[in-house]
């Protein structure tokens, strides 16, 4: 026979509920200073980044300036007869100079080059120009849209670790780029802090044009006149292809029709070699793709310009950006678009 103390029992059943507790104690503590500590860390990290723009990349200093500064200020008066915005990626960029287009143009002419480095999209800053009273009668578009018949749903999101990544930690390249600044400027910090902040307040003097330094490796920013690239196709006649069905299509022809402005698709500027000749028939084609809105394909798909007017394989120099935008205002002029 076995005998238990009742107060043996009693001990028992009120020392496990507080040794229960103990121990919820001593994991929870860990976890949220570990937790507290993480997003202490977030918050030192985003800060420093909002507060430090001038060591990023300087296309993610221009793409920021264009879409917080340049279309969110006042863009045209009410003495613009005829108000420009072009959209592309980088070659657009580097390649059209608004204030010499619209000079070239005339009077009444004020332009705007919302080229993006690294990046195709134009719905995003149309859509910020728009919303922030900026209202183009011309869409000048150097890159088609894309082809996707839908709008990104919530599972193209979740494939896009890019965006992802960017959500969770904005700040997630500021450690690499603060190390790249400090070693690069070591023993010029200050002036290149001052060197960040001219360029930038140069593209938006230049209204949206971009010289593209950084990629820049040639004597007087000029590739040699043999200059070449594996990938070049001499002998093939490049044809831009125009997506019948769009997602961002539709979304364009709701602005267009809701603000009034017409569509242009402007010739994109290739290195000669890089392809063949446009054909010449389309120097002076204006076909139209929709009639209402009112949306145009002008000129040929592409021109061809000496190595020496890039300076890159893909970016023109400042010469390159003078003669593509006097070729693009003569063509325009022709064309008619503006009668």
């Amino acid at each position: 026979m076995v005998y238990t103390s009742t107060s043996l029992v009693a001990t028992q059943e009120t020392t496990e509920p507080g040794q229960s507790a103990t121990a919820s104690r001593e994991w929870r503590l860990p976890v949220a200073a570990f937790v507290l500590g993480l997003l202490g860390v977030w918050v030192v990290f985003y800060v420093a980044d909002v507060m430090l723009p001038f060591i990023r990349p300087g296309s993610q200093i221009i793409w920021s300036a264009k879409f917080e500064t340049l279309v969110k200020q006042p863009m045209f008066g009410e003495q613009d007869r005829y108000r420009l915005m072009i959209f592309g990626h980088s070659k657009a960029l580097t390649s059209v100079r608004p204030r010499e287009l619209d000079a070239a143009l005339g009077d009444g002419f004020r332009t705007y080059n919302l080229g993006l480095p690294g990046d195709e999209r134009f719905l995003p800053i149309l859509e910020a120009a728009l919303s922030a009273g900026n209202i183009p009668t011309h869409v000048l578009l150097m890159l088609p849209w894309d082809a996707k018949p839908d709008e990104d749903g919530l599972l193209d999101l979740l494939r896009n670790d890019a965006a992802i990544a960017n959500a969770m930690a904005p700040f997630r390249t500021f450690p690499r780029d603060a190390t790249l600044f400090l070693a690069l400027n070591r023993k010029r910090l200050a002036d290149a802090v001052q060197e960040v902040d001219l360029e930038r307040r140069a593209m938006l003097q230049e209204r949206g044009w971009y010289f593209i330094k950084s990629q820049s490796h040639y004597a007087g920013d000029r590739l040699p006149d043999d200059y070449a690239l594996p990938t070049d196709y001499p002998t093939r006649v490049e044809q831009r292809k125009i997506a019948e069905k769009s997602f961002t299509r539709e979304r364009l022809e709701q602005l267009a029709r809701r603000y009034g402005f017409q569509v242009l698709m402007i010739p994109v500027p290739f290195r000669i070699g890089q392809y063949a000749p446009a054909p010449a028939a389309d120097q002076r084609r204006l076909a139209t793709i929709s009639a209402h809105p009112l949306m145009r394909i002008v000129g040929p798909d592409y021109f061809s310009y000496p190595p020496a007017r890039f300076a890159d394989a893909s970016h023109m120099n400042l010469d390159g950006a003078l003669a593509y935008t006097a070729d693009l205002a003569k063509l325009l002029k022709f064309s008619g678009v503006f009668d």
